[in-house]
């Protein structure tokens, strides 16, 4: 049997395809072609993996990601987000909320560490959370806060936590009571600390 068009490929490859591009492309190159890629698109079984450079204010720009990334949240497993200076508006434009219901692996380089503390309470409620890298500035004198929310984000098992700046020794906290175990399995502290 020979295919004459590539419309006629299962949706299996397709998918397999959609593994190696960033959700973004996707919905740029297939989006409105036909009612074919509409219904793949709009599929349970793809799941995509998002990559954003939240660097410019640019009205367009940011009008088609809030389209793709809103309008897709149940079907986003990786978000790789690399920050300006705009982190406020970035999550108020993006919010990472209950209903990203498949995200596994989140990435978010240069958080500002006012709203980290929020920011960590809204993971929380991510039902399949696994991986989390944080990066942000060095402005603390003590993390206890920071670890106690990381540590009880329910199904993490990776965690790294980045901060750049001064390498002064921060404390970290100490587990002292069996309801702070953690279902963390690998914990990668890239800053100075004493115990």
């Amino acid at each position: 049997m020979s295919i004459s068009s590539i419309e006629h490929l299962s949706n299996e490859i397709f998918y397999e395809i959609f593994d190696y591009l960033d959700g973004i492309d996707i919905y740029e190159a297939f989006s409105n072609l036909n009612s074919h890629f509409q219904q793949l698109l709009n599929s349970s079984s793809l799941l995509l993996k998002i990559k954003l450079q939240y660097l410019t204010s640019n009205q367009i720009f940011m009008k088609n990601y809030q389209q793709i990334f809103l309008h897709n949240k149940s079907q986003i497993f990786s978000i790789n987000v690399w920050l300006s200076t705009l982190n406020d508006q970035f999550f108020t434009l993006f919010p990472i909320d209950l209903s990203f219901n498949h995200l596994k692996s989140l990435i978010i380089e240069r958080l500002e560490p006012n709203i980290l503390n929020s920011f960590l309470t809204n993971l929380a409620y991510l039902p399949c959370l696994s991986s989390l890298t944080i990066n942000t500035w060095n402005c603390f004198t003590n993390l206890n806060g920071i670890y106690q929310l990381i540590f009880a984000l329910p199904t993490l098992r990776y965690n790294k936590f980045s901060l750049n700046g001064d390498n002064s020794s921060i404390s970290l906290p100490m587990a002292t009571n069996n309801k702070q175990l953690s279902t963390i399995e690998h914990l990668i502290i890239d800053h100075s600390c004493k115990f």
